[in-house]
This record gives structure tokens, sequence and C-alpha cells, in this order.
């Protein structure tokens, strides 16, 4: 292909999280569903996560082993799994079954900590595509070579 496609893919995760963060927190403050909204949007952004991340591991794959970048990217990719795995975690805790439940203190705090980690792999991400052209290079490269 000629673009990466791990770029177009997490947003999904990244907009529903953060939304789902905030749902969680204004659960705190109202008797309202918000908190059975913030577990629907844990799911969507749990499965669409996987999706970008076996994407982002192909890209990984394209990057020089010599390249400064790979610290950056390895970096990336550990936080993304770390924020991934509390917001499976607040997902699960506040799982009956098959059905979603208001969630407890517990499953609001790790989605807050699983966002913190998402704003830090965020930056780190940034960083590979504005100071390191990660997915922009070879594309430049084909231009100047037609």
């Amino acid at each position: 292909m000629k673009h990466p496609i791990h770029p177009m893919l997490v947003h999904f995760p990244i907009a529903t999280w953060f939304l789902a963060t905030i749902a969680d927190v204004a659960s705190l403050f109202t008797n309202e569903q918000v908190g059975w909204v913030a577990g629907v949007l844990l799911v969507t952004g749990t499965v669409t996560a996987l999706f970008a991340m076996m994407t982002g591991l192909l890209e990984l794959g394209k990057i020089d082993p010599q390249s400064p970048a790979i610290k950056i990217a390895n970096q990336h990719m550990i936080l993304i799994m770390i924020s991934w795995s509390f917001y499976a975690v607040s997902l699960f805790l506040r799982l009956n079954g098959t059905n979603l439940e208001q969630p407890g203190l517990i499953a609001i705090s790790f989605s807050i900590i699983g966002f913190i980690f998402l704003c830090y792999a965020g930056w780190m991400g940034g960083k590979l595509v504005y100071e390191h052209g990660v997915g922009i290079h070879y594309l430049n490269k084909e231009k100047l070579n037609q």
C-alpha cells in the first residue's frame, strides 16, 4: 500500500476510550446511566484497538532497526499495550456475565489510568511521525523517484 493503515485506525479507540473516561468520571457525579454508556464505549475501543495495534506492529517492522525511532516505537507500543490492559480490566470489572453494570470506583480508576497511558502513548506516536517521519519518509522517496 502507498500509505500506512495504522494512523487511519487509531482514531477509533482513542475517541471511544476518551469518551468512556469522561463518561466514567461523569458517572461519579450523576445517577444517570453514563457508566453504562462508558461500558459500551470501552467495548468498542478495546476491540478497535486490537486492529490498530496489529497494523502498528506491521508498521514497526518497516522501521530501520538502526534508526533512533525504533526505541520510541517500542516505547509507544508498550505504552499502548499497557493502556489497552487497563481499559480491558476496567471493562471486565463492569461486566456481570454479558451485561454491563454501572462501574465501581476501581473500574473507573482503571479507566483513568488507562487514559493517562493512552495520552503518553499518543505523544510518543506523534514524536514518531513529526520528529522522525515514520510513515511519511518512504512516501516522499517514492514521490521523488517518480
